[in-house]
């Protein structure tokens, strides 16, 4: 599993959203807060991998 998934699976664990915004060859992954969807971080990757893991969250 990759740094970022764990990452990720950890995020929404606790509680929190992240949002994907595709920019053709990567994507930037936006995590928020889950009281009202405010942006806290962003992160840009090109790991096809991590684009379905986000694209598969509710």
């Amino acid at each position: 599993m990759s740094d970022a998934i764990a990452r990720l699976e950890r995020w929404v664990a606790h509680g929190g959203t992240c949002q994907l915004v595709e920019l053709g060859a990567e994507a930037d992954v936006v995590l928020c807060r889950c009281d009202g969807g405010e942006e806290v971080e962003r992160f840009r990757t090109s790991d096809p991998v991590v684009v379905d893991w986000v694209r598969e969250q509710p």
